[in-house]
C-alpha cells in the first residue's frame, strides 16, 4: 500500500472516499441475477435517456432494448433498466489433453483460434461436428498439446502479398496504418472492394515493393523532439521514498454539509463539482498501490484546492512539505496552476496538469507536462486520415463563423496540401482540393457543393452544440429528400460532439461521424476488463473515463520515479499506452515544458464508437 499523509486534509478525504460507496444510485452498481444471468440495474433518473443509458454502460442500444421491452414504450423516473454485465469471456475448464471451449454469440472458428493459438485444423480435427458450423453455447475441444508445447509459424508471405481476416470494426484506414501501405494498394490488391469490407472475410494486403508505399503526413514529421539542454534539470538519484502533491478540488465542506443535512430517504449524491477529483483520485490511488514494492514507496500528501481560489493555493504552498515533493499533480485552474508551477520551477519539481489548459503554462517552464493536448493536434491525425482514405472524394471544410475554434478551417486546408505533395509520385489518382464554406445558420452551401456520385467529407471544427445540431438536422432532412437520398456523407468534428446528448444516435450512424479524442476505453480489451473489474470489486463503482485517467497518469509519473529517480531524468520519447490516454510528451521549447501530442480517431461503426487509428 502507499504511504497516506495524516494531516487534515487527507483524514477528511480519506472518509469521504470511503463513504463514496453509499453514494448517487447512479454511480453505484447495484447487481442482480436473474435466472443465473448477472445485471447491473440502473435507476432511471431525471433527464436520462435509453441513448444516455446505453453510453453510460457501452452496452448496445438492441441488447438493453431485448432486456427491457418496456423502454421501447420510454423511460420514467425511477424505473429500473437491467444492463447485462459484461464478462471476460466464457469459463474454460481442462479435460485430459483438451480445454473445454463454451461457445460465444457471434464466435468463429478462425477467432477461437486466434485466441488459443492453435490452427482452425487441430480444432476441426479435435471437433468433426463443427464442419456444419458453430452455434451459441456449444462446447468444442482445444488440443491443450499444442497449447503448451508449439509455437505457432509465422505467417510466411506470398512474393507481393499477404492474407488478412477482417475483424469486427475494422476499417481500410485501420489496416492501412497496421501494414503501412496504403488504402488504395490495398483496394487494387482486391478488386477495387466495392462493396467495403466485411467481417471474417479474407483480404491481401501488399507487401513492401508496391507501387504506392504509404508516406508520413510531413506534420508529424515537423513535430521532433527537442532534446532539453536546460542544465538547471540535473539527474536524480532514485530513492526508496518519492513524495507526490495531489492537489484537486474536492469541495469537503461541500460534501459533508450534503451528509449532515440529508435524511434516509433523500437522494444520496456527492458535491458535483468534486466528482473529478474524487474519481481521478480513486483511479491514481491504485495505480501507486499496484507499484509500491519493498524497495519502492510513495506517500501521498493530497490538498483540496476547492475552486479557483488563488488565496487559499497561495497558503497551501507555504506548508513546509511542498519543497520536499518528487511530484506535483493538479491545481485544475488555470490561474491556481500558474501559482503552483511557478513554485515547481524554482524548486525544480515536475508538475503535472491533468486537464485541459492554455499552451501558456509550457513558457519558459520545463518542469511542466501538459497531459490533455491542445486541440491543433488533431490536425496532422484528420489529415492523415482525409489523405490515406478520402483523397479523391469531395472534401469541404465548413467553418462557424462564430466558433471559437474557426482557426483550425485554414490550418486543415494547409495542412492538407503539405500532405498531399507528399504523395508518392507514382501514385496517378486525382487529389481533390478542400472547398471552403463559411455559414452560421443557413446550410443551403453546404448541400449545393455536395455530389451526389462521390463520398462528401466534411470537416467541422466547432464545439457550439447549438450550431452542429442545426446541421445535423439539416443534413438528415435534406438526405430524406427522394434527390439527396444516395448522398453519402463523412463528417469529421471535435471530440466535444460525442457529448450532445441531443442528437439522436441514427443521425451519427448515417452521417458516417469521425471525431478526434485525447482518451479512449477500450473495455473488450482483456487487460483493460480485468482493471475494471478488480476497481468494482475494490471501490463498488464502475471506473469512470476520470478514474481511468488517474490510473494512467499514477502509473505512467509513477514508474518514471521508480525507474529514473525523475521523469525528467528519463528522455524517454517512446509512447506509454495506457488504459485510457497515450502519453507522447514533446518538449515544446528549449525552456518549455512537454505536451502530450497524442490523440485517438474513432468513429461510428453499427452505432458503436470504434477506434480508427491508435
Amino acid at each position: 500500500m502507499i504511504i497516506r499523509t495524516t494531516h487534515t486534509y487527507i483524514i477528511m478525504l480519506f472518509f469521504l472516499v470511503l463513504g463514496l460507496k453509499g453514494y448517487g444510485q447512479a454511480d453505484s452498481l447495484q447487481l442482480q441475477q436473474i435466472n443465473g444471468k448477472d445485471y447491473y440495474v440502473h435507476v432511471v433518473e431525471k433527464g436520462e435517456s435509453l441513448y444516455f443509458i446505453h453510453k453510460k454502460y457501452d452496452v448496445p442500444l438492441d441488447v438493453i432494448k431485448k432486456e427491457n421491452p418496456g423502454v421501447n414504450d420510454g423511460l420514467s423516473i425511477g424505473e429500473k433498466v437491467f444492463i447485462p454485465v459484461k464478462r471476460d469471456g466464457a469459463p474454460v475448464t481442462v479435460n485430459g489433453n483438451f480445454i473445454e471451449h463454451t461457445v460465444e454469440k457471434k464466435q468463429t472458428l478462425y477467432s477461437i483460434a486466434k485466441l488459443y493459438q492453435v490452427q482452425q485444423n487441430e480444432i476441426i480435427a479435435a471437433n468433426p461436428q463443427i464442419t456444419e458450423g458453430l452455434q451459441e453455447g456449444q462446447i468444442i475441444r482445444i488440443p491443450v498439446k499444442k497449447l503448451k508445447t508449439e509455437i505457432p509459424e509465422p505467417i510466411t508471405p506470398a512474393s507481393d502479398k499477404i492474407t488478412h481476416v477482417v475483424q469486427k470494426g475494422e476499417t481500410l484506414y485501420a489496416l492501412s496504418k497496421k501494414y503501412n501501405v496504403t488504402v488504395e494498394a490495398i483496394k487494387e490488391a482486391n478488386g477495387g472492394l466495392g462493396q467495403g469490407l466485411r467481417e471474417e472475410e479474407m483480404i491481401y494486403i501488399p507487401v513492401q515493393g508496391t507501387s504506392n508505399p504509404i508516406q508520413q503526413n510531413p506534420l508529424l514529421n515537423e513535430v521532433k523532439h527537442i532534446l532539453a539542454s536546460d542544465t538547471t534539470i540535473t539527474p536524480v538519484i532514485k530513492k526508496p521514498l518519492y513524495k507526490i502533491g495531489l492537489m484537486l478540488p474536492f469541495y469537503l465542506d461541500e460534501n459533508d454539509e450534503i451528509t449532515d443535512n440529508r435524511n434516509a430517504l433523500e437522494k444520496r449524491s456527492i458535491y458535483p463539482k468534486s466528482r473529478f477529483a474524487i474519481e481521478f483520485y480513486n483511479g491514481f490511488v491504485k495505480a501507486l498501490d499496484s507499484l509500491t514494492t519493498d524497495s519502492c514507496k510513495y506517500q501521498l500528501y493530497v490538498y483540496d484546492t476547492k475552486g479557483n481560489d488563488s488565496l487559499r493555493t497561495k497558503e497551501l504552498l507555504k506548508r513546509s512539505e511542498f519543497k520536499t515533493f518528487d511530484l506535483i499533480v493538479g491545481p485544475l485552474y488555470y490561474n491556481n496552476f500558474e501559482l503552483v508551477a511557478q513554485f515547481a520551477k524554482e524548486n525544480k519539481i515536475p508538475i503535472v496538469s491533468p486537464v485541459k489548459q492554455n499552451n501558456k503554462i509550457l513558457l519558459g517552464n520545463p518542469y511542466v507536462f501538459k497531459v490533455i493536448p491542445s486541440k491543433t493536434s488533431i490536425l496532422p491525425v484528420i489529415t492523415q486520415l482525409v489523405v490515406d482514405s478520402f483523397r479523391t472524394d469531395n472534401l469541404m471544410v465548413l467553418e462557424c463563423e462564430k466558433s471559437k475554434e474557426k482557426d483550425l478551417a485554414d490550418l486543415y486546408i494547409e495542412a492538407y496540401n503539405k500532405a498531399i505533395q507528399q504523395v508518392n509520385e507514382n501514385d496517378t489518382s486525382i487529389h481533390s482540393s478542400i472547398k471552403k464554406i463559411v455559414a452560421c445558420k443557413d446550410f443551403s452551401s453546404v448541400m449545393a457543393q455536395c455530389s451526389k456520385f462521390k463520398n462528401n467529407v466534411i470537416f467541422v471544427p466547432t464545439s457550439d452544440q447549438a450550431f452542429i445540431t442545426s446541421f445535423f438536422n439539416y443534413l438528415i432532412t435534406t438526405l430524406n429528400q427522394r434527390d439527396y437520398e444516395k448522398c453519402k456523407l463523412t463528417l469529421i468534428g471535435l471530440e466535444e460532439w460525442n457529448n450532445f446528448e441531443n442528437i439522436d444516435l441514427d443521425y451519427y450512424q448515417r452521417l458516417n461521424v469521425h471525431f478526434c479524442t485525447p482518451q479512449y476505453i477500450n473495455e473488450e480489451d482483456s487487460l483493460n476488463a480485468l482493471l475494471i473489474k478488480d476497481y468494482v470489486r475494490s471501490t463498488s463503482t464502475y471506473p469512470t473515463r476520470n478514474a481511468m485517467l488517474g490510473f494512467d497518469l499514477g502509473h505512467y509519473f509513477g514508474n518514471m520515479l521508480a525507474t529514473y529517480g525523475s521523469p525528467l531524468a528519463a528522455h524517454v520519447t517512446t509512447p506509454y499506452t495506457g488504459k485510457s490516454i497515450t502519453l507522447n510528451f514533446f518538449k515544446t521549447g528549449i525552456e518549455s515544458g512537454f505536451e502530450n501530442r497524442h490523440t485517438f480517431l474513432l468513429g461510428y461503426y453499427d452505432y458503436v464508437v470504434r477506434q480508427v487509428s491508435p
